[in-house]
């Protein structure tokens, strides 16, 4: 199916906010151009419904729109991807508290903005899945997270489109002078099997890009998928891959973030000097890993355009 959703931003779900932004900023990657407020700014009366556990019941937390909320997220851009950090505390509670709990920091959805929220809500739901939380002001949904997660670990998050108060702070936070040009591509995602979740993604409507391939220099078997001009590259790791101890460690889930970028000896010469472990580079020398993963558990790779 082909999805006509705007892409908005990546969530990371961390114990300690200040610290992951003060990490990407130090090590050239991300800018810190936050905290902002979590929920909208639509004066009236809203309802959040989310889960204690997935598999428990609703629960409903009225708030009031419109005023100082104290509930905030913190602000990474990295290149033209807007990466949100949510502090949280691990242990019982919401459900993406539980997410810390079993695999400490990362990147546990992405959202985008659909013209029909309703509409490919239900689609999803139609396919197994299950909405896991949901928010509404004046009796309009602004955010459903709809739970993708059997394979992969990745949920989508969906909201309208945005007004011209978050188009203009998202292209003032563009134009910051620390703010490289890395253009966002897509996600690495590892899986322990990669024809079960080939099969999943297939079973969602995710457009297949390619077919299940063996790379033998990065030491993975692959699929690449695409989800509204995301790709979204499903990885199950070879032995003495770079990806082993993803998987290892906290299981399935997003690994790093995909980037084009214009040259990419110029950017890994700029990340070098700050500091930065080029971990591998290809060798016709057009793709590079940077290890970004010290705090956050996320890499990076840089792609050159063709």
């Amino acid at each position: 199916m082909m999805f006509d959703w705007e892409f908005n931003h990546l969530g990371m779900m961390v114990t300690d906010r200040d610290e992951i932004l003060e990490y990407y900023q130090s090590i050239g990657l991300g800018v810190s151009v936050g905290p902002q407020p979590l929920l909208p700014y639509i004066e009236g009366e809203g309802e959040i419904t989310f889960y204690r556990e997935l598999d428990g019941d609703p629960v409903s937390h009225k708030y009031t729109t419109g005023g100082t909320h104290n509930f905030k997220d913190g602000q990474s851009q990295i290149g033209n991807c807007q990466l949100e950090i949510y502090p949280m505390k691990p242990g019982p509670g919401m459900f993406i508290s539980r997410y810390l709990e079993k695999k400490g920091d990362g990147i546990n959805h992405i959202a985008f903005n659909t013209d029909n929220i309703e509409k490919d809500t239900e689609y999803f739901l139609d396919r197994g899945c299950d909405l896991v939380f949901n928010v509404t002001t004046n009796g309009k949904t602004i955010e459903n997270y709809i739970d993708t997660r059997l394979h992969g670990d990745l949920m989508i998050s969906l909201r309208p489109p945005a007004d011209d108060w978050e188009k203009s702070w998202r292209k003032n936070n563009q134009k910051h002078p620390l703010v490289n040009k890395w253009e966002f591509l897509g996600l690495g995602i590892c899986v322990n099997d990669i024809n079960k979740a080939s099969d999943y993604y297939d079973q969602l409507g995710y457009e297949k890009l390619s077919q299940i391939s063996r790379d033998e220099e990065w030491k993975k078997t692959f699929r690449k998928f695409e989800v509204a001009s995301i790709v979204l590259e499903i990885i199950e790791p070879l032995e003495n891959s770079i990806y082993v101890n993803s998987i290892k460690q906290r299981d399935e889930g997003v690994s790093e973030i995909l980037f084009n970028v214009e040259n990419l000896q110029t950017e890994i010469k700029k990340v070098a000097e700050k500091g930065t472990e080029i971990i591998q580079v290809s060798d016709d020398r057009k793709t590079a890993t940077l290890n970004s993963a010290e705090k956050g558990n996320i890499l990076i790779r840089l792609i050159e355009k063709s």
